[in-house]
């Protein structure tokens, strides 16, 4: 589980003369909205660079490339996040800013990970939190953790993925970082729950949700999503009605919630929704379910999210005796399948190019230094 994405059509803040001189403060402003408001936080951020610019602040020069990347992660653009990201790093080496660097780092590993390049995406996570402990910052390491643990997960390797789930807690604990907690929990009920250890996994996801209850309600729909995911592997009577119910809390939170959640969010509790009815035998009720899920998922053309319930619904459509439909679903889950995989191929190919332009340019610079250099020394010789 990765943060939720959230937007709203909320008009943004208006900014005060004292603001518009401080781009530290315009950061801090931004950094509140990013999540609830990405097009104010944005602006917010764009101003701030300038400032900084003006100002000669290094540092939040820097952070301000950082979180346009961010932003535009946040908004379902991946190509624009990373070359915004390598910016941000190429700008925090040459500047000696290594907490700029390590977040820069974390989020083109956050690219490559949602593209599906996962050893891509596991090397510059742990170059991240390698140089992230260099500096006397403690805030995000739970976080970088949480997303190393999670491309462990997704590759298969649910060893590793446990170890720094727990390590990315134990990092947590002294900070207070209880809505990090909530979504770390979360992740390792549904891990334990994919192993069998389902008594383990519900209590986990227990505790997931008392944390959210009272220090992360924001992550309340996702967290009880994956919680009736795990009570619906297990696949009882009683498990499957208390899904129900935790899914039916997870619409009420989104439309009473004072965050507007995005419709990846609602995709995922109808999806859910869908594999519980199919878990109790009622395929009719989870094509309904799957159908919501569909419809929502490409508004926002989530391709992961599109792959699995094109899955679910073929299984759906095949449990009820219509053929034809679960044919046409699992065509559709190919053609998805294949653009998942085209845009990995095209983060790689970017990843290549950057690097090699990255390499030419410090080779150019180091010519031009030496060439320096040595004119430097011929009147000294003679």
């Amino acid at each position: 589980m990765r943060d939720v994405k959230r937007v709203t059509k909320k008009a943004g803040p208006e900014l005060s003369p004292r603001d518009v001189a401080s781009s530290r403060s315009l950061l801090d402003r931004a950094r509140t909205l990013e999540t609830a408001d990405p097009s104010s936080a944005r602006r917010l951020v764009q101003e701030a660079r300038i400032v900084a610019r003006r100002d000669g602040s290094l540092d939040d020069e820097g952070e301000s490339l950082y979180r346009l990347a961010a932003l535009a992660h946040y908004d379902g653009e991946p190509g624009d996040a990373y070359v915004l990201a390598v910016e941000a790093d190429e700008f925090a080496d040459r500047h000696r800013l290594p907490l700029v660097s390590a977040w820069s780092l974390h989020l083109i590993g956050l690219v490559h990970s949602d593209s599906g390049n996962h050893a891509e995406a596991l090397t510059y996570c742990l170059r991240a939190l390698s140089l992230y402990r260099t500096t006397d910052h403690r805030v995000d390491e739970g976080n970088i953790l949480n997303t190393i643990a999670t491309i462990h997960h997704e590759s298969g390797d649910a060893d590793r993925a446990i170890v720094n789930y727990e390590a990315a807690l134990a990092a947590n604990e002294p900070l207070d970082r209880h809505d990090i907690d909530a979504l770390i929990l979360a992740n390792v009920a549904s891990l334990r729950s994919e192993r069998g250890e389902h008594d383990l996994a519900i209590e986990t996801a227990d505790r997931a949700l008392e944390v959210c209850r009272t220090d992360a309600p924001g992550f309340m729909p996702d967290v009880y999503t994956a919680t009736a995911r795990v009570l619906a592997r297990r696949g009882e009577g009683g498990d499957l009605e208390r899904a129900r119910e935790l899914l039916a809390g997870a619409l009420d939170a989104l439309e009473t919630s004072t965050v507007v959640f995005d419709d990846l969010s609602r995709s995922r509790i109808e999806a859910t929704f869908g594999r519980v009815e199919m878990e109790a035998g009622d395929a009719e009720a989870a094509i309904e379910h799957l159908k919501r899920a569909l419809q929502h998922a490409t508004i926002m053309d989530a391709r992961p999210q599109l792959f699995e319930v094109h899955t679910d619904l073929a299984e759906a459509y095949k449990k009820g005796g219509r053929f034809e439909d679960a044919v046409r679903h699992l065509e559709a889950r190919f053609d998805v399948f294949e653009s998942i995989h085209a845009e990995a191929t095209k983060v790689r190919l970017r990843t290549l190019q950057l690097a090699h332009e990255a390499e030419q340019a410090r080779q150019h610079s180091e010519i031009l230094r030496l060439r320096l250099l040595q004119r430097a020394e011929v009147p000294a010789s003679r």
